[in-house]
């Protein structure tokens, strides 16, 4: 229960009978004169307990410098960055002797790294620097991981194309001029073009794995809660993801070890394993996939987006499997049809309030308050600093609650059909084979776009994505082939599948990743 106390005179001047009138005309309501007097004196009380909290240091988990330094902190130099790829430079040096010694890592900038700025794709603000370490940052060090910087992240990560960053275009590894996919860019860049090992990206709709099948690298996007979010840039807990994405299946599976499993302080942890008692990824890499069921999702093939040379390529990667003893069948979900209709009614009004707004609550993880003060208040300057496709989910998410405010907790609960219904198919099969991005990287929207062109250039491409967003399962985005770009077939651009597996079945989806890897040489198909 609320403790109150009596307002103090100097609160009575703080709160006023204006204030609160004006809240409450926003939702329709009127006091009569005697309520008005009455609530001021109730709700001035309250102005104690926010001069207490405000007065209180925020709370973020401690960060050992000395243990692990910031070394040579900086915006890269142009001959430095190759691709346009980094957004901050450093050195952080992890643990001698651990798994991923030697390992070279890319951040996705909408990780915290304290003391290494964060730009989080957008000039809305350029003095924002972190004051703690995601978890999975600290968990990459203690395994013996080596930090290289931040990776370019999308406009305020609502971008899949790569031209949204306020630091300019990201280049694609195989074709300047090309998209990487965001919004996970810069990773996808620095990845497949072999500057770092591995890069770590965030998943609210693909993210991961749209950079992945573009760039022709290895994208896992775990089990919603199975690597701690915690000290990353949040849209909603409801779809947030982090992942690895490297060149092979192996070294996936050998990151994803080291920053799963609970934190204790993220709260959609509540299913995942603890560290200590985490499968061993690595285990089934080479066990094969003799007398297993890889399954074409048939409405995942059956969009009109996907361009047939796509489809084609990846029904022809996915009956490879037959020659390595596996069962290649088809199953039906029907409602993966209309899974992004019922993510737009979730993911846009949440991130609307939570990221533009900072209108957060419900969570017990970490709130990162420090960046909500850079983005709040909203005003017409930040608004026109913004990308399209960052405007849009503004709007649209506004348009919903203000038109349909009850929609997204209907969303949410169809998420877990979703879930139900997939989990049905897989009770039956091993995996599930979908086309990954429905067709070859395009190139970057002209400077003098606007938001029609802007939008265009990623539509439809989130079709077998978002609904694994919602219903919480693994996928991964493997690379299978080339085919032409689409203005230009002397350019040859990755195409990849995507592998999904059941709820916390990461181990099955590295098994049947890996098998494929080794038998085929992509590069060649």
């Amino acid at each position: 229960m609320a403790t109150l106390t009596t307002a103090s005179d100097s609160n009575k001047t703080i709160v006023t009978v204006e204030k609160i009138s004006h809240v409450l005309d926003k939702i329709g309501i009127s006091l009569t004169p005697d309520e008005s007097v009455q609530w001021h004196d109730i709700i001035a009380s309250v102005q104690e307990s926010i001069e207490i909290v405000q007065d209180l240091p925020d709370y973020f988990p401690p960060v050992d410098l000395d243990k692990y330094p910031r070394i040579n902190v900086h915006r890269p130099r142009t001959h430095e960055n190759e691709g346009n790829a980094w957004a901050w430079k450093s050195h952080i040096q992890g643990k001698a002797g651990g798994p991923l010694s030697g390992v070279t890592f890319c951040l996705k900038d909408n990780i915290t790294v304290k003391d290494v700025p964060m730009l989080l794709g957008t000039d809305m603000f350029t003095d924002y620097t972190p004051q703690t370490d995601a978890t999975l940052v600290t968990r990459i060090l203690e395994a013996g991981g080596t930090i290289l910087g931040k990776a370019v992240c999308e406009n305020l990560s609502l971008c899949a194309s790569s031209f949204s960053a306020a630091t300019g275009p990201v280049e694609n590894p195989y074709a300047v001029g090309y998209t990487t996919g965001g919004s996970s860019s810069g990773c996808g860049y620095l990845v497949g073009s072999g500057k770092v090992d591995a890069g770590i990206g965030g998943d609210q709709g693909g993210s991961i794995r749209f950079p992945s099948s573009y760039c022709g690298i290895v994208g896992m996007k775990p089990t919603w809660g199975l690597v701690p979010w915690t000290g990353v840039v949040t849209h909603d807990a409801v779809h947030d993801t982090a992942g690895p994405m490297t060149k092979t299946v192996a070294l996936n599976a050998k990151v994803l070890q080291a920053i799963a499993g609970r934190d204790g302080i993220d709260d959609r942890q509540y299913a995942a394993p603890l560290p200590s008692q985490l499968p061993d990824y690595s285990a089934s890499l080479k066990k094969g996939v003799k007398g297993l069921k890889i399954t074409i999702l048939k409405e995942g093939f059956d969009f009109p987006i996907i361009n047939p040379r796509v489809k084609a390529k990846v029904i022809e990667a996915a009956k490879r499997f037959k020659s390595l003893g596996a069962e290649v069948v088809e199953i039906s979900v029907p409602l993966h049809t209309i899974a992004g209709h019922i993510v737009n009614c979730a993911l846009r009004p949440a991130a609307a309030y939570q990221g533009y707004l900072g209108k957060a609550c419900g969570r017990r993880g970490l709130y990162l308050s420090d960046l909500a003060q850079k983005m709040t208040p909203m005003d017409q300057s930040k608004f026109d600093k913004m990308f399209s496709t960052s405007k849009f989910t503004m709007i649209s998410g506004l348009y919903l609650w203000e038109n349909h405010p009850l929609i997204y907790g209907k969303a949410v609960n169809l998420y877990r059909r979703l879930r139900d219904e997939y989990n049905s198919a897989l009770e039956q099969v091993d995996v599930l084979i979908t086309p990954k991005n429905p067709y070859v990287a395009n190139t970057h929207a002209s400077p003098e776009a606007g938001p029609s062109e802007h939008m265009a250039k990623s539509r439809g491409v989130a079709v077998n994505t978002v609904c694994f967003n919602a219903s919480g399962h693994p996928a991964m985005s493997l690379p299978v082939g080339f085919l032409p770009a689409e203005d230009d077939i002397n350019i040859n651009l990755p195409v990849s599948m995507q592998i999904v597996g059941g709820m916390f079945q990461e181990e099955m989806i590295y098994r049947v990743g890996a098998a494929w890897e080794a038998a085929f040489d992509w590069k060649n198909l």
